[in-house]
């Protein structure tokens, strides 16, 4: 490990080669080019084993990451997440907006059904007038003296209830 990332020196690094003191460029080092090597480098142990540096070398230690109060909420949240966070916000409003719309188009249909409903009930009592006036009983006598017949009160005998004592 080196000790940007704060360990102890234990002589290996994370992928298991030795660690040497020195440049991190996978030369040699000797004598003079150790003594000519400046603060970073000559002061924590650098990766060797490959002719390429690791990101940790290249990165300058002003850039790294700070700890953050927990306040900062914005500033603990990958871009990942933000991104997934942002993406349910817009699926819950379309939802929602979606959700409104329908309900929207529910009640004008609802409107609709109910003044048809209106409307036929009106026909239904306007018709079933008609019909009455059409067959009603001063409609029906008037049409039976047309055809010749004579009315006649043809009653049976008068019913008396007496009273039981």
């Amino acid at each position: 490990m080196s000790r940007r990332n704060g360990s102890a020196r234990t002589g290996r690094s994370s992928t298991g080669s030795p660690l040497r003191h020195g440049r991190g460029d996978g030369a040699p080092s000797d004598s003079a080019a150790s003594s000519a090597v400046s603060g970073a480098a000559s002061d924590g142990w650098v990766r060797h084993g490959t002719a390429l540096p690791g990101w940790t070398d290249l990165e300058p230690s002003q850039n790294r990451r700070r700890n953050t109060p927990e306040g900062a909420f914005l500033e603990n949240v990958s871009t990942l997440r933000f991104s997934l966070l942002i993406l349910a916000v817009a699926a819950v409003f379309t939802l929602y907006v979606g959700h409104v719309h329908a309900t929207t188009d529910l009640y004008n249909q609802l409107q609709k059904a109910r003044t048809e409903n209106q409307r036929l009930h009106l026909k239904h009592n306007r018709l079933q007038g008609e019909f009455g006036r059409r067959v009603g009983p001063s409609v029906i006598y008037e049409r039976a003296r047309e055809l010749g017949l004579q009315g006649s009160v043809t009653y049976g005998p008068p019913i008396t209830v007496e009273p039981v004592e």
